[in-house]
């Protein structure tokens, strides 16, 4: 999981709050606006309709009575007392345009139409018979006549003679206009909006452009199959509408309806604005308030900042790096807890390094002593030996070898100590057999009592010539073979030595079978005087191995480790590359 430093999260936290509150404010005035836009638009559509109905009532009155003063007129009923179809036609040439109406029909009462005045050509006179009887059965007033695209508002009346019980029916009368796109526009002036006039799932008349009004055609005809056809906004082609609908003649065969509509462009480009603006402002906002916490935040975890340096510094083991206590009483209260905790951790780790120093020395000189004690035992019972050579008839050359070994060895561990004490690169590179120095180194470790069942296997390649100190990269090998054995249980295990040849160098691994290195120990093991899990270690082995390794300009390192084994690898350049001496300090 990601920690994030305090200044961060503070400043993520007042962000977060920042945007919530200035979102949760622009959307309550968005939604605050929207709502009001919304109610001034059915307000709108609402006072159109209203506007429409009251002008619809008005003609509606006006040619109504049109209708009945025409009915009652002396000179009409003398005329439809004829019964005579040319003589009502002729005169009624007249009475159609006293009526000023789109048209104008006189029929018998047995319903046959002895007159018919249409402004536009092309309405059948079946059609109209069969209208006029359709509605005079129904008993209408006001009826509405469609037909192949026409649609009429009709007007009746019944041509009576006389009065009461003495009345007479002469005829019918029926005046009415045609609804198209000139009545369309007269609406819309007064309603302020677009206005459409269907009938049934049929467009007959509107203002809308012409893409609007073939895409509202083609959606009346899909919101004649649902139950609920009304709906408070439409989108057609070229814009959007909020709408309302009136049902001016719901009887069949043909509903007629009247939409009310209002262009939503204007109000959807004012809300587009209302939006940018708000965007703005919530971007303004919030880059204005995370420029100035980021200010106000510096200023307030700074100390927290320095003392977290100081930390890091402590758990680097830079015990001399200085904080200033400051900011508030607190964090100036927890700086100075700080300064004084370090001080004590390093008079405590000094105490602690000169105490592990002492030990160290100490067992390092118990090891050392117990090697150079056994070497001298060996070489003065190889004398007495030699003394009594004679007598016991023993092999003087023999007994001499032995005593040169053993002299021998003491000088080695003299000089390694001597080496890694003035880090010095003291090394006599001469060509030589890799494969040969490790098996000898090998031979060595065996030659231990305590060694003398081990397991050690090497594997190699051919062509292993290089220039080395032979010497010197014994004594290293022996210390890996050796670690490795001693890592391991006793009879348990087996160390695997593997040599693998590269272009310009070798690559040699000791593989043990031991309980690995442990955590503490992993990133100094090849310092001196580092050693765990050996009762008379002393911790110069692997410190050694490091040491003459890279004096022949090579490199060693734990290529891995875990409880299951170690593999130390090491790297060997064919051509010894003498690396300079920097220092002849003392070890100290």
């Amino acid at each position: 999981m990601t920690h994030f430093r305090l200044r961060t999260q503070l400043f993520i936290a007042t962000l977060l709050i920042i945007c919530g509150l200035t979102g949760a404010l622009l959307l309550i005035i968005r939604h605050t606006v929207s709502v009001e836009t919304g109610r001034q638009v059915r307000d709108g559509t609402e006072a159109s309709v209203r506007a429409f109905e009251s002008v619809q009532r008005q003609r509606e009155q006006q040619l109504s009575r049109t209708a009945a003063m025409l009915a009652d007129l002396p000179i009409v009923k003398a005329q439809m007392t004829t019964e005579h179809a040319l003589t009502i036609q002729d005169a009624s040439t007249s009475w159609w345009k006293l009526a000023g109406s789109d048209l104008f029909i006189l029929a018998l009462p047995d319903r046959r139409v002895v007159a018919f005045h249409v402004t536009k050509a092309g309405l059948p006179t079946e059609v109209v018979e069969h209208d006029l009887k359709r509605s005079i059965e129904q008993g209408e007033d006001t009826s509405w006549w469609y037909d192949n695209g026409r649609l009429y508002e009709v007007f009746l009346r019944t041509i009576t003679a006389g009065a009461g019980a003495n009345s007479q029916e002469l005829g019918f009368l029926a005046i009415g206009y045609q609804v198209d796109s000139t009545v369309a526009e007269h609406l819309a002036l007064v309603a302020g909006n677009q206005i459409a006039l269907a009938s049934g799932d049929t467009l007959i008349a509107s203002t809308l452009p012409p893409k609007d009004e073939a895409a509202l055609q083609r959606r009346l005809s899909q919101l004649s199959l649902e139950s609920k056809p009304e709906e408070h906004e439409i989108a057609l082609a070229t814009d959007e509408y909020a709408f309302s609908s009136v049902l001016l003649h719901g009887a069949l065969p043909s509903p007629v309806r009247c939409y009310v509509m209002m262009p939503m462009g204007p109000v959807n480009s004012s809300m587009s604005r209302l939006n940018r603006t708000i965007f703005i402002l919530g971007a303004s906002a919030v880059l204005f308030g995370g420029l100035l916490f980021g200010f106000v935040s510096r200023r307030i975890t700074r100390p927290l900042d320095n003392l977290v340096s100081g930390v890091r510094a402590l758990a680097t083991g830079n015990y001399t790096y200085s904080i200033t206590p400051e900011g508030a009483t607190e964090v100036a209260e927890l700086s100075a807890a700080f300064a004084k905790m370090r001080g004590e951790l390093l008079d405590s780790q000094r105490q602690q390094i000169e105490t592990e120093r002492i030990a160290a020395l100490g067992r390092a000189a118990s090891s050392i002593s117990h090697d150079l004690r056994h070497y001298l035992a060996a070489v003065v019972a190889n004398a007495e030996f030699l003394y009594e050579a004679e007598e016991l008839k023993l092999d003087k050359n023999e007994i001499y070898q032995e005593i040169k070994t053993a002299s021998t060895q003491m000088t080695d561990l003299i000089d390694s100590l001597r080496e890694l004490a003035h880090q010095r690169s003291a090394i006599s590179p001469e060509p030589t057999d890799l494969e040969q120095i490790i098996e000898r180194a090998i031979e060595a470790v065996k030659m231990r009592p305590e060694f003398r069942n081990r397991t050690v296997v090497l594997h190699s390649e051919t062509e292993l010539e290089g220039v080395f100190d032979p010497r010197k990269l014994e004594r290293a090998f022996f210390n890996l073979v050796l670690n490795a054995c001693e890592a391991m249980p006793e009879g348990e295990g087996r160390v695997s030595v593997d040599v693998q040849t590269r272009k310009d160098s070798f690559e040699i691994r000791v593989t043990d079978q031991g309980t690995g290195v442990p955590e503490s120990i992993r990133g100094r093991v090849f310092d001196p005087f580092v050693s765990s899990g050996k009762p008379n270690g002393t911790g110069l082995g692997l410190a050694i191995v490091s040491k003459i390794v890279g004096d022949h300009g090579g490199s060693v390192n734990v290529e891995r480790t875990s409880e299951s084994g170690t593999v130390m690898l090491v790297t060997l350049p064919r051509v010894a590359n003498v690396v300079p001496s920097h220092s002849d300090s003392a070890l100290a």
